[in-house]
């Protein structure tokens, strides 16, 4: 009698396991599309004359990428400054340039789909770098009748446009006394 008691427990128990349901498989997301890191030249800061504040808009596409900043670049004495602004005004990444050496932040976390680095050697091979080897130099430059610069980095699978929006310099600061 026993044996049939725990043969029927067996069999109901087999039972309710086969009813069970299955757990809901959790989607696996593709990380988003990300450029890598693209080498190129940078002038040195002390060969770039004057002091200044630029803004330009920035597009980026290729690789899975299709990204758009507002720039605003400062240059005072030997530092450079390079600000991304997001579409919606958020600040996307910062760049700082002495001499040739940079620091770079990005606001958006690990996520940003476009080095700032790169972004400040697109802006080095439009504005400074007249670099038409490339051998020398890995992005081709373009004008458009807009005065838009296309720069394609196309080693690194890429290309920037940079739209002027204004150029503005920046007053002589005044001695003490």
């Amino acid at each position: 009698m026993r044996d049939a008691v725990r043969c029927c427990l067996a069999l109901a128990l087999f039972a309710a396991a086969c009813k069970t349901p299955l757990p809901v498989p959790v989607p696996i997301l593709a990380p988003l599309p990300r450029l890598s890191d693209c080498p190129g030249r940078l002038r040195p800061t002390q060969d770039i004359e004057g002091d200044w504040v630029i803004h330009e808009q920035l597009r980026v596409t290729g690789g899975g990428v299709d990204e758009s900043y507002a720039l605003v670049v400062q240059k005072t004495g030997p530092k450079l400054v390079l600000l991304g602004l997001t579409p919606f005004g958020a600040k996307a990444f910062s760049v700082v340039q002495i001499g040739t050496q940079t620091w770079a932040e990005s606001y958006l976390g690990p996520a940003t789909a476009v080095p700032p680095e790169n972004v400040l050697r697109d802006l080095h091979r439009a504005l400074f770098l007249t670099v038409e080897d490339p051998a020398l130099e890995p992005r081709a430059v373009t004008r458009d009748a807009e005065g838009a610069v296309h720069v394609a980095a196309t080693a690194c699978g890429y290309e920037a446009v940079l739209a002027p929006v204004s150029a503005t310099p920046l007053p002589a600061a005044k001695p003490p006394g």
